[in-house]
């Protein structure tokens, strides 16, 4: 989403950005992520530009985005979870990621969709099934298996292009690895009725016994993050905690709670502890609880809490499933995600339902947990002080302002940001009397802007700084002093460094997609992050006497100048 500070010339917030150029920006107080983590877009710039670059890291994000993370290095990761498992997973795995993208970009798919891996994740999953599945004997057999990947890997990318894509528009419904589990069982099905020697399936092993209770439990966390690749072995789970962590701390966090869930309600309606300690009734809660609190939703208390009651419906709709399946064939179909797809659709649709705080994120801004995260609590902080700011206005009261000086300790710790805005009011100050007038801000503004002496003639923009005194004037004594210039400039500083991430935040509030917000937009704005409602009164100072709405360039002027 482009930036709104310069949707006007003469907007408060665009002008008074103007002074903050020689301000430096507040440092990140929190810790930094892994070297590898979060997207790596500086890869992309350095290596995506040639042909075979785009298509190396295009195929290691796609098999990132089995567990939605967009991140080479996580790939490369699991890939080497996939060897450890079976080296034919793992070369059927590329195959099929391959094939997907290729097939994405024959039939015209957006460029940035099949270099994120949005189209591959699941041909990725459609080989590493048939790895697990086939029974590969002689140079015959194994051509046969990859054709049948190549093929199904190809209608993945049909189905999410087509059906998915249509579903997703008129429903709002992701199709996650719905075209994965399609294909693999119909091609499961295919081998299984046709017989053909090449074409055989492999017995299945039985599973190990001796761990039960809590230790096949604890046992089960690991696999479960490898069994999203139907990968059983404790090393392998272990790759792909570790892959997941890499991208994104948060997420292994949140996965690893899901599964811990799914598999404490595995146990509790009567699950095989053999079943729980080989990561069979945790994969699906790692996926859900990764999906909702994470993904589509900034990781809060309320979208955790919503994830894992969503990792328990997966586990709970899991013996219903398996009994379904294994009548569709015989010895019966594979349950592959279905538990994961239906209960993360379920609880999209109970958010979106009974939930309207939960603000989704929008999907043009789908990056790492630790960035909705970071969204979220910019958004909290910037819509907290501008609602009691708005509130005190409202209510006749001007000395709001006062206290904004107390900003500093949470802008910059250190206090350099508020020296330096106090030795800039000094300089605007050319009289020295420790007031600011329109024509020493005028003045001041011009020696920043393009515009040169011209500006001096112009009388809305005379206007416009006078109003901006007045904001200023915190005391209401007609003066602008050293501290109220400092609040304000404060303040602006922080809404400056938060309006990308706030912007982003805001998006999915613009239901409609007219750009602007409305009295029932922003009272699901302000519930998001845990506000009280706007009253009569805070309304009609926000929108007017009228009602009506505010453009996006209004509300980030209103926010700073309320």
């Amino acid at each position: 989403m482009a930036s709104v500070s310069h949707g006007s010339e003469l907007d408060g917030y665009g002008l008074l950005r103007a002074f903050l150029s020689p301000i430096p920006a507040d440092r990140d107080s929190r810790p930094g992520r892994l070297p590898g983590g979060g997207t790596l877009p500086a890869l992309e710039a350095r290596w995506g530009q040639k042909r075979l670059g785009r298509s190396l890291l295009s195929s290691l994000r796609s098999l990132g985005q089995v567990l939605f993370l967009n991140n080479p290095l996580s790939g490369l990761l699991l890939l080497i979870a996939l060897l450890v498992q079976s080296a034919w997973m793992a070369l059927f795995a590329v195959v099929g990621i391959l094939t997907a993208n290729l097939c994405a970009r024959a039939i015209g798919a957006e460029r940035s969709a099949w270099s994120q891996g949005i189209y591959g994740f699941n041909g990725a999953l459609v080989g590493a099934a048939v790895g697990a599945f086939a029974q590969l004997g002689d140079g015959t057999s194994v051509l046969a298996w990859l054709l049948v990947v190549a093929g199904g890997a190809a209608i993945t990318t049909l189905l999410l292009d087509g059906p998915g894509r249509w579903v997703f528009r008129r429903a709002g419904l992701p199709p996650l690895t719905l075209p994965f589990c399609l294909v693999t069982w119909l091609l499961l099905t295919l081998a299984g009725s046709l017989g053909h020697p090449a074409l055989q399936l492999a017995l299945q092993p039985p599973l190990q016994s001796g761990v039960g209770g809590l230790g096949a439990l604890l046992a089960g966390l690991p696999r479960g993050f490898g069994q999203v690749l139907l990968c059983p072995n404790l090393v392998s789970g272990v790759l792909v905690l570790l892959a997941t962590a890499v991208a994104s701390p948060l997420a292994a966090l949140v996965g690893l709670l899901g599964g811990a869930v799914a598999g404490l309600v595995g146990l509790l309606i009567g699950a095989q502890p053999e079943a729980v300690a080989m990561g069979l009734w945790s994969y699906d809660g790692v996926l859900t609880a990764i999906a909702i609190a994470g993904t589509f939703y900034a990781p809060t208390r309320l979208s955790l809490a919503v994830a894992l009651l969503g990792a328990a419906a997966a586990s709970l709709l899991t013996p219903g499933l398996s009994e379904l399946l294994a009548r569709a064939g015989s010895p019966g179909l594979p349950l592959l995600h279905l538990p994961f797809i239906l209960a993360t659709l379920a609880m999209v649709l109970v958010i979106r339902w009974s939930l309207p705080r939960l603000l989704p994120v929008a999907l043009h801004a789908l990056y790492t947990p630790e960035e909705h995260r970071r969204r979220f609590l910019v958004s909290r902080s910037l819509l907290a002080d501008f609602r009691r700011r708005l509130g005190a206005t409202a209510a006749g009261g001007r000395h709001f302002l006062a206290p904004a000086a107390g900003l500093a300790a949470t802008a910059d710790a250190e206090g350099e940001g508020e020296r330096l805005l106090r030795r800039l009011f000094r300089e605007l100050d050319r009289n020295g009397d420790g007031q600011l007038s329109v024509a020493e801000l005028a003045t001041g503004l011009i020696q920043r802007r393009r515009g040169g002496r011209a500006d001096l003639a112009n009388r809305t923009l005379f206007k416009r700084l006078r109003q901006l005194l007045s904001t200023m004037d915190g005391d209401g004594d007609g003066a602008v002093s050293e501290d109220e210039f400092t609040a304000l400039m404060l303040r602006l500083r922080r809404l400056s460094a938060g309006e990308e991430r706030l912007l982003r935040y805001l998006k999915p509030v613009d239901v409609n997609g007219d750009d602007h917000i409305d009295a029932g937009e922003m009272r699901r704005l302000l519930a998001s992050v845990g506000q009280p409602p706007l009253n009569a009164a805070e309304e009609q100072r926000l929108f007017g006497e009228a009602g009506g709405r505010l453009s996006w360039a209004a509300f980030i002027d209103r926010l700073l100048l309320a």
